[in-house]
């Protein structure tokens, strides 16, 4: 399965970044809209990882999730090899430290995971061709995290969907949660 850990937004957040992204549609070419309940702010990108290995992290990394992610979402952007547009914010010391967390957890237990430097972004649309709204936001959305966990791609009856891995508990799987 393919593995990541993020912090979730809350309602409230999704419900701002949702209206956000329906506001920059005219300023998209041929992008796809992410949908609102896969929104999310990636700490740490691991890729595949099989089930168990999957579960017993998510299990490791419980004590994540009261983790402290706040921060301001104030710029738009892209990333035109990713063909990604996204709203982002300046690195807060809270939000280094979450995220320095969370990637040490991973080295500790040897899961790879992509060690490109942490660009906070909340990734709005996909197959971006063009991206004409860069620039600060009008008015900067307040992101507030509900948790931080290990979420896994997948797909429904909508179409992808990040669900949140079920931790389960290994009798002989070290915890370490430093």
């Amino acid at each position: 399965m393919r593995c990541f850990i993020a912090a979730w937004p809350t309602d409230e957040t999704r419900l701002a970044l949702g209206r956000l992204i329906t506001a920059l549609k005219t300023h998209v070419a041929d992008g796809r809209a992410m949908q609102a309940r896969n929104l999310h702010l990636t700490l740490a990108f691991i890729g595949e990882l099989e089930p168990d290995r999957a579960a017993t992290l998510a299990h490791d990394c419980d004590d994540l999730a009261a983790e402290p992610c706040d921060w301001t979402i104030d710029t738009l952007g892209s990333f035109p090899r990713a063909r990604v547009a996204w709203a982002g914010g300046t690195v807060t010391q809270e939000l280094a430290t979450c995220a320095s967390r969370v990637r040490t957890r991973l080295d500790r237990y040897g899961i790879p995971f992509d060690r490109k430097t942490f660009v906070p972004h909340v990734t709005l649309f996909r197959d971006v061709r063009r991206f004409d709204g860069a620039g600060p936001l009008a008015e900067p959305v307040p992101w507030r995290s509900a948790h931080v966990a290990l979420y896994a791609a997948a797909r429904d009856a909508d179409g992808p969907v990040y669900r949140r891995v079920p931790a389960t508990s290994a009798p002989d799987a070290p915890v370490d949660r430093s």
